[in-house]
């Protein structure tokens, strides 16, 4: 189920905006202040924001650069009461994909969502319980919480989530990880595995890399 966060202040609005969140079978999370939102969104990523901008403690579009600090990609709709051109502008430029005026449809606004969230599931992504795994964005999580993966810990995480339930080798890891077909010294690859057993157990990842004794890993 997509999550999308929401960041409003005028509680009766907010209301709306929930309950159409939740009709549309989506997981919707409201915040009244800035703060409280970029607290939340940097220690779990939604699907989706949506911003007002008149906020009591920063602009939404203050907000929209913080976002574009940390995730270039988000799906962010602006839902604001402003409705100059300028103000629009302003928004967009700062890094907005949409902006929607009050007082709004709620079959506009839904519409308009899932309008954005099945652009977002173009992205090549790679899910296995509470695993996921993104190439484009190069991010990996567990429970919805960014894992920090050394890029090579990333690539053979990417490679065994891409071929989970069949077997890897180790030629194949060499081969697409570092671009070699060597194989007689494995204690690299051996370290990066141990590495990330620890990071899955740490974090209760649903998945484990199981050793094929002779042949290589399978997830």
């Amino acid at each position: 189920m997509a999550k999308i966060y929401f960041v409003e202040d005028d509680q009766a609005i907010g209301y709306i905006i929930q309950k159409t969140i939740d009709n549309a079978k989506y997981d919707g999370v409201g915040f009244q202040t800035g703060e409280s939102f970029l607290e939340s969104f940097k220690d779990r990523r939604p699907d989706m924001v949506l911003l007002d901008i008149m906020l009591p403690d920063m602009s939404g579009v203050d907000l929209i650069r913080e976002i574009r600090k940390i995730d270039k990609d988000m799906p962010i709709m602006m839902v604001s009461a402003l409705q100059s051109e300028m103000d629009k502008v302003t928004a967009l430029d700062a890094g907005a994909d949409d902006y929607l005026t009050k007082p709004f449809g709620v079959l506009e606004l839904t519409s308009r969502i899932q309008s954005k969230l099945r652009k977002r599931k173009t992205t090549v992504v790679h899910e296995s319980g509470n695993v996921r795994l993104d190439d484009e964005k190069h991010v990996f999580m567990i429970d919805d919480r960014e894992v920090y993966l050394t890029n090579k810990e990333f690539q053979v995480m990417a490679l065994l989530l891409k071929n989970k339930g069949s077997v890897v080798t180790k030629e194949t890891i060499f081969d697409v990880v570092w671009n070699t077909d060597y194989i007689g010294e494995t204690r690299t690859l051996d370290m990066h595995i141990k590495s990330l057993r620890d990071k899955l157990r740490t974090k209760k990842a649903s998945i484990e890399i199981k050793t094929i004794r002779g042949i290589g890993y399978q997830v």
